[in-house]
């Protein structure tokens, strides 16, 4: 996942941190449809910025970590493509 987020504040030993902290909570993390879908995913847009929020669906249906970044819309429109910068990882319930 760094290396999709190369240079960006958030990097190999956040990502480390936070997937190993989720696996202490949860043995698996699903990507089925209802993973995909838009019930998990917020995408608050702004001017300059979208700032989108990725809710992890767990087995037991807890639902309760999510991954938050923010794409550069002038960024993308540069390079043709969307350049996303990841926030955090992290637990809803601390």
């Amino acid at each position: 996942m760094a290396a999709l987020d190369e240079g960006a504040e958030w990097g190999e030993q956040d990502w480390d941190t936070a997937i190993g902290d989720y696996y202490a909570e949860h043995d698996r993390l699903l990507t089925d449809a209802d993973a995909r879908g838009p019930a998990l995913l917020t995408v608050e847009k702004g001017p300059e910025v979208w700032v989108v929020t990725q809710t992890l669906h767990d087995p037991d249906g807890h639902d309760d970590w999510v991954i938050r970044a923010e794409v550069d819309l002038a960024a993308s429109d540069a390079v043709g493509e969307a350049v996303v910068r990841t926030r955090e990882m992290g637990s809803l319930t601390g």
